[in-house]
C-alpha cells in the first residue's frame, strides 16, 4: 500500500467523522418526530439498541405462565436507573434512586408522574433499580408503603399501595428476551465492493488507438469501506470511499521501425458523506434509504520509453526522442441516492444489499497535468462520466 493510498483513506475517513461530530447534536436534540410524537433522546436509543444486541447473545426465549406473572407485587409503574442526563435535566444533585419512566396500562389510579425520582421507600434509601426491585419483591400485595420522591426541586412523601402485577394474556404467554420495540441500531462498518455501470467506451477508444487493450468490466467494480453511526431518530451519518484501477504494459512499434514500451496506469476513486434513514422491518431485517454527497476523480498516466535508450547519449534534448509521458485527470462532484436492505446472520454480522444511481458533474472536464500544472483539453473524451446504476453486496459488521 503506497503513501498516497493511505492519505486517500484518511481523507475519506475524516470527512464523515467531522460531519458526524457537527450534526450529531442537532439530531440528538430533535425532540419531536414528523408525526408529532416525542422521540426518545439519543442516550435512550443507544441503551435500547445495546439491550437488544445483548439479548441476541442470550437464550432466545423463555416460557412464563400467567400465574407466575400476576402473583408478583408491583407499584404499577416503569422504573429506570438515573442517568447523568436525567440528573442534569431535572437539576437533581443526588446520586441514588430510580426514575419513573411511565405508568403501566393497568394502573387505573396513578399517583406518581413521569420523571419523578424515588429517593426512599419506608425510610430505606434506594440505591439503584436492582435494589429497588428487591425491596418491592419483599412486600406483600395489598400493603401500603410510604414513598419519598423528588419532583421539581422538592421532596414529597405519599402513601402508595402495592398492587398485583397484571397481564393482558388470556393463557400462558411466551415472552421473548428482546425489547418489544425494535431499535434502529447503533452503526458499524463494512468492506464495500460496488459496481458502477458507467460507460467506458470513451476510454477504450483512446486506449485502443495507443495499442492497449480495452478496460475490463472488472474496472467498474470499485472496492473500499463503508461506515455509519446513529445520530438520532433513525438517522445515520457516515460515509464511504471506494476505488479501482488497472495497469497495462505493451510493446509498440512506431512507424514500423521504432520499438517502444508503453505503460498505462488507470485509477478511479469516489466517496463522500452519507445520510441514511433506517426502517426496522423485523428482528432480522432492516431497510434504509439515503444519499451520498461527495466527489471523485479518474486519472490515467501513459509513459513511453524507447527501447534503444543509450545511457551515454541521454541529455535534456528530447526533440529527437520517442520518450514521452502523459497524465490526464478529471474530477467530479457526485450525488448518489440509494436504497439498501440488511439481513442479520449473526448478532453483529449482516449481509447488506444496496442499489442506487450515481450522478456526476465535472466543471472543467479532462485536464492534462504537466509539472503539477493543470491544462484544460477538448475532445470527445470530455463525454466520459461516472453516471450509472450501482449495486453492492457486502458484509456489514455492527448493528
Amino acid at each position: 500500500m503506497t503513501l498516497n493510498t493511505i492519505k486517500k483513506i484518511l481523507h475519506y475517513l475524516m470527512i464523515p467523522l467531522i460531519t458526524l461530530s457537527l450534526f450529531r447534536p442537532a439530531f440528538a436534540k430533535s425532540r419531536y418526530g414528523a408525526d408529532g410524537r416525542e422521540n426518545p433522546d439519543l442516550e435512550d436509543q443507544y441503551k435500547q439498541a445495546a439491550g437488544e444486541l445483548e439479548s441476541w447473545f442470550k437464550k432466545p426465549s423463555v416460557y412464563i405462565t400467567e400465574t407466575s406473572i400476576t402473583d408478583q407485587p408491583d407499584l404499577g409503574y416503569y422504573f429506570d436507573n438515573i442517568s447523568f442526563k436525567d440528573a442534569d435535566d431535572l437539576i437533581y444533585s443526588g446520586n441514588t434512586g430510580v426514575i419513573v419512566s411511565g405508568s403501566r396500562s393497568w394502573n387505573t389510579n396513578p399517583i406518581l408522574q413521569r420523571e419523578d425520582i424515588i429517593v426512599n421507600i419506608d425510610g430505606v434509601i434506594i440505591k439503584n433499580r436492582s435494589n429497588f426491585e428487591d425491596i418491592i419483591e419483599a412486600k406483600n400485595i395489598g400493603d401500603t408503603i410510604t414513598v419519598e420522591y423528588f419532583r421539581h426541586g422538592e421532596i414529597f412523601s405519599k402513601k402508595i399501595p402495592v398492587l398485583k402485577k397484571e397481564s393482558t394474556c388470556d393463557k400462558d404467554c411466551l415472552f421473548i428476551n428482546t425489547p418489544h420495540k425494535k431499535s434502529w441500531g447503533l452503526g458499524g462498518a463494512a468492506y464495500k465492493p460496488m459496481f458502477v455501470n458507467a460507460d467506458q467506451s470513451g476510454f477504450n477508444d483512446l486506449f485502443g488507438s495507443l495499442g492497449f487493450d480495452n478496460l475490463s468490466e472488472i474496472n467498474n467494480l470499485y472496492h473500499g469501506f463503508d461506515l455509519q453511526g446513529l445520530v438520532g431518530n433513525g438517522y445515520f451519518i457516515g460515509g464511504y470511499g471506494v476505488w479501482t484501477g488497472q495497469h497495462q504494459s505493451v510493446n509498440y512499434t512506431i512507424d514500423s521501425s521504432v520499438p517502444v514500451n508503453r505503460n498505462l496506469k488507470y485509477n478511479s476513486g469516489l466517496g463522500g458523506v452519507s445520510l441514511d434513514k433506517r426502517y426496522r422491518l423485523s428482528d432480522k431485517w432492516i431497510a434504509s434509504a439515503g444519499i451520498m454527497v461527495g466527489g471523485g476523480g479518474t486519472r490515467f498516466e501513459i509513459d513511453q520509453i524507447e527501447n534503444t535508450v543509450d545511457w551515454n547519449q541521454m541529455d535534456f534534448d528530447t526533440s529527437g526522442s520517442y520518450n514521452d509521458y502523459l497524465q490526464l485527470k478529471k474530477n467530479y462532484v457526485l450525488l448518489h441516492p440509494r436504497i439498501s436492505l440488511m439481513y442479520r446472520v449473526l448478532p453483529v454480522f449482516w449481509l447488506k444489499v444496496e442499489a442506487g444511481y450515481m450522478l456526476s458533474y465535472s466543471k472543467n472536464g479532462w485536464q492534462q497535468i504537466l509539472n503539477n500544472n493543470k491544462h484544460d483539453i477538448a475532445g470527445p473524451g470530455n463525454a466520459t462520466s461516472l453516471n450509472g446504476f450501482t449495486i453492492s453486496v457486502s458484509p456489514w459488521f455492527g448493528f
